[in-house]
């Protein structure tokens, strides 16, 4: 068995949330530890949880603001058509391939215009896997919601298509946002110090995607417009 004082050794997650936790709550490390009871130490393997159980039953800390809801939007114009996008995003049992995180996603219900796919997102040590409703409109629309409210109290990831500039095809106008809360307090904490990472990489792994299915883009990157940022 280990304490929670082991997985926040320097270098660690776990001690960068429980610097933050700090920082939030003017609770000494000591403190903090307090709040949490002994955990067993888990193994690789072991660390993957199922849905039917949470990482961590945490309580709440004192002085820290929890599930606090993250919202994130852009528009920006692509090298790529919207039909070539629409193909990379839609086909989410490749995510694995190439999307930051993701290490499992596994479609299943199948139905014309939507399906349900299992999906597990990993930021080492931790590992935990969620169910989303995937609705999906050739060419222009992929909209994934989670649905089983074990790890997120709230997860949309919206991708939308329009047509791009009208003398060059392969372009188009995407507008992605995603808006996401934790459900639980140490996730919460997690989400804080990995927000800015996953949106800065999660529409240029797609990009990559493109570039590396169809080739170059038909123009120079763009820069996204930003229209919304809840961190």
């Amino acid at each position: 068995m280990a304490t929670l004082r082991n997985l926040t050794r320097p270098g660690t997650i776990f001690c960068r949330v429980f610097r933050q936790i700090k920082r939030e709550s003017n609770l000494d490390k000591t403190a903090v530890l307090a709040c949490y009871p002994t955990i067993p130490c888990f193994s690789h393997d072991d660390i993957c949880l199922t849905q039917q159980r949470c990482l961590f039953q945490l309580p709440k800390l004192p002085g820290t603001s929890t599930n606090k809801r993250k919202d994130y939007s852009e528009r920006r114009l692509l090298g790529y058509s919207m039909e070539q996008m629409y193909e990379i995003v839609a086909d989410v049992e490749k995510y694995t391939e190439f999307v930051p995180w993701c290490t499992q996603s596994t479609v299943f219900n199948s139905k014309p215009g939507s399906f349900k796919c299992k999906m597990e997102v990993g930021f080492p040590p931790l590992s935990e896997k969620y169910t989303s409703c995937v609705t999906v409109a050739k060419p222009n629309l992929v909209k994934s919601e989670c649905t089983d409210g074990r790890l997120f109290n709230h997860l949309l990831t919206i991708w939308q298509f329009s047509p791009g500039v009208p003398d060059i095809p392969n372009t188009c106008v995407l507008d992605f946002s995603v808006s996401f809360e934790f459900r639980h307090a140490l996730h919460s904490q997690l989400s804080a110090v990995f927000f800015d990472t996953v949106v800065k990489e999660m529409v240029n792994s797609f990009l990559k995607r493109a570039k590396q299915k169809f080739g170059a883009p038909s123009i120079r990157a763009q820069k996204p417009k930003v229209l919304i940022y809840n961190s």
